[in-house]
């Protein structure tokens, strides 16, 4: 495989992704359409175009395009798109598109024998700029011919073909279900533990130590967490909500099915924060800001 794709959206994660691929070998040609994150790509090695249309144009060759934007953007960037693939092009969704979505559009994309792949991307902006956890979607014959994308953004041991088209976000949606529960089980035990620090004088912060290393809860929600603790006056600064991020309403497609009792609890925990703020929902809104740099209500907002 040619080592050159186009990629589109150069955010937190995009820009992380294309430096590593620049770093190992790879012709990126990158869109975003917010200046300033284009210049700070062209940094690091992307090529940078002005536009969605010229960054499609720059490969001549059979055209493999990455998007990383966010999922209520996928269906404008495909419509724009579309019109300069074509029949073999190879377009890779890397966003947290709904597994629904990702379905509709991979059929619209047979209709002009465009390839589409789906891949749920997990590790947080360090991920991506260091290696991520990557779940792929996908016809066997089309992901194995890009798989050196796949093998070059993943860390070791961290990139799967887990079945057809649809399986990738699928597994990725799981997979932040599964994350909701463990986020909220961190939050709700350090909240307690506050609570009860002055029955025994206990150090928060030495009881993260044995928390991060050795134990079996050992995990990089609780690196994350702990390292929140470590900035001075951080915890403080965040209000005690949590708020609706794009991968809520996924969350309760699964929760309606009745067999994740625990996601549920999460949902629920969350969205009390937005009725009265809490110390779990500053815990949650700090590791959420922690691994993929989203946006926290500070308390003075």
């Amino acid at each position: 495989m040619k080592k050159e794709l186009i990629f589109v959206g150069l955010g937190r994660m995009g820009q992380g992704m294309t430096t590593r691929l620049v770093e190992e070998g790879f012709v990126v040609h990158g869109f975003d359409a917010n200046e300033e994150t284009r210049t700070e790509a062209s940094a690091q090695g992307v090529s940078v175009t002005g536009s969605l249309v010229e960054a499609i144009s720059k490969m001549s060759e059979k055209k493999i395009v990455w998007l990383m934007v966010p999922s209520k953007f996928v269906d404008d960037v495909l419509t724009e798109i579309i019109p300069q693939l074509s029949a073999g092009d190879i377009i890779i969704d890397g966003g947290n598109s709904f597994f629904k979505d990702t379905l509709r559009r991979n059929e619209e994309l047979k209709k002009h024998d465009i390839h589409y792949v789906d891949c749920g991307t997990s590790g947080g902006v360090q991920g991506a700029r260091h290696g991520a956890s990557l779940m792929v979607g996908g016809d066997e014959e089309v992901v194995s011919r890009i798989k050196e994308i796949f093998e070059t953004l993943a860390a070791t041991n961290a990139y799967a073909h887990v079945g057809k088209t649809g399986a990738g976000h699928f597994v990725k949606m799981v997979h932040n279900g599964i994350e909701y529960g463990m986020m909220g089980a961190l939050a709700e035990g350090m909240s307690f533990i506050e609570d009860h620090k002055a029955d025994f004088d206990i150090r928060v912060n030495e009881v993260l130590k044995p928390y991060q290393h050795g134990s079996v809860i050992e995990s990089s929600l609780m690196n994350w967490l702990a390292d929140s603790y470590q900035i001075e006056g951080h915890l403080e600064s965040i209000a005690g909500i949590v708020p609706q991020g794009e991968t809520e309403p996924e969350m309760e497609f699964i929760a309606e099915h009745g067999k994740t009792k625990i996601l549920q609890a999460a949902l629920e925990q969350r969205k009390e924060t937005r009725q009265e703020s809490s110390r779990i929902g500053t815990l949650i809104s700090a590791m959420r800001n922690q691994f993929g740099g989203h946006a926290v209500k500070s308390k003075d907002s």
